[in-house]
């Protein structure tokens, strides 16, 4: 059995989540509920629960006001939230759960049972979090990618480029350092474009920070500061060529 905590300003989301554990995680048992960070941040140390489903927007105090103000969490967090795309973006780059409200029944029990799975604690990847939330929108932080033996947390700015091998994309980072990563190059394509990572083509995603010099030819090649040379498809030349040529 898990013993979970609800932290949410909103009486509703809080009985509409309670009533899915209840139906479909009969594992989870509710020890307590907050409507704020403050008085989620009394209970949290007064009875320390598995497993904490956390509101990232509350008036008087965010959910991340409330991770800053506990300090090190010894237990699982899965965070909800109905909008807010750049604190998506940081928990998503930080490997951390979260369920979009109204929350589904199977991605809730996709999330519960993940975290049931999850042996390593997340302290690393709070931590993570924090830089990223300190980051202005735009600006590079720190990504962590899950690996066979664990996770790896990497400052973005060291990644040279991401391959994509089946299911599975290799990062290779300054230094010519290699992390093999079980996760699509979609995914990461999707979380590191806004902080200038360009896909170039089907199999290649590059940090324009790390473009040394561009071969002219049909779609032409990219030589990077690792000194691969990898080519550019003809639909993402105009692209890549925008972004250096203005």
């Amino acid at each position: 059995m898990s013993k979970a905590i609800l932290i949410d300003d909103e009486a509703n989301t809080r009985e509409a989540l309670r009533a899915l554990l209840q139906h479909y995680c009969p594992d989870v048992t509710i020890i307590g509920e907050a409507a704020s960070a403050e008085d989620g941040l009394q209970l949290l140390r007064t009875h320390p629960p598995d497993l904490l489903f956390l509101d990232v927007e509350m008036p008087l105090g965010s959910g991340f006001d409330l991770l800053d103000a506990l300090g090190n969490a010894s237990f699982d967090i899965i965070f909800t939230t109905a909008h807010d795309r750049y604190a998506l973006r940081a928990i998503k780059c930080c490997a951390l759960d979260y369920l979009l409200k109204p929350v589904g029944v199977a991605e809730l029990r996709a999330a519960v049972a993940k975290a049931q799975r999850r042996q390593a604690p997340v302290a690393a990847q709070l931590h993570a979090l924090h830089d990223n939330l300190r980051a202005r929108p735009g600006l590079a932080g720190k990504v962590v990618l899950p690996t066979m033996q664990g996770f790896e947390v990497v400052d973005v700015a060291r990644i040279v480029r991401c391959q994509a091998d089946d299911n599975y994309t290799l990062f290779v980072l300054d230094g010519k350092e290699k992390i093999l990563v079980s996760r699509t190059l979609r995914e990461y394509e999707e979380l590191l474009s806004e902080v200038d990572f360009l896909r170039i083509h089907q199999s290649h995603l590059i940090n324009a920070a790390h473009v040394k010099r561009y071969i002219k030819g049909s779609g032409g090649y990219v030589q990077l500061t690792d000194d691969s040379i990898i080519e550019v498809s003809r639909r993402k030349k105009d692209e890549l060529l925008k972004r250096f040529q203005g």
